[in-house]
């Protein structure tokens, strides 16, 4: 009696199915990050701020700024502004094209700026 080594044949057909299915998941999907829109005493000063003040994203990322502090605030860019973000209010932006996007509170001014950098 020969005996006869199969190779089972459904493996390779796992690992390229596997493959086709991760190239069309939602992890191909567009990326997101965030910046938190912040106030805090320091001394007897208040100081708002966005954290982080300046961002690095890849291209066709989506930032959301998110309101944690008590104040109202405007996300404006030289193209377009966020609505008035009361407290715990958000707002998204998305990012297409390579470049650097500065922006600030248009309440509070250049005091209160940041940056998102697309790569």
């Amino acid at each position: 009696m020969q005996s006869h080594t199969r190779k089972p044949v459904w493996i390779p057909a796992l690992i390229s199915l596997g493959l086709a299915a991760a190239a069309l998941s939602p992890a191909s999907a567009l990326a997101q990050a965030e910046v938190k829109i912040k106030g805090e005493i320091s001394g007897s000063q208040l100081k708002m701020f966005f954290e982080p003040e300046t961002l690095s994203v890849p291209s066709g990322t989506t930032v959301t700024w998110t309101n944690e502090d008590g104040s109202n605030h405007l996300v404006k860019f030289s193209d377009q502004s966020s609505p008035r973000l009361g407290h715990h209010a958000s707002y998204k932006r998305s990012f297409s094209q390579p470049g650097t996007y500065p922006y600030q509170c248009a309440i509070h001014g250049e005091s209160m700026s940041g940056t998102i950098v697309v790569e």
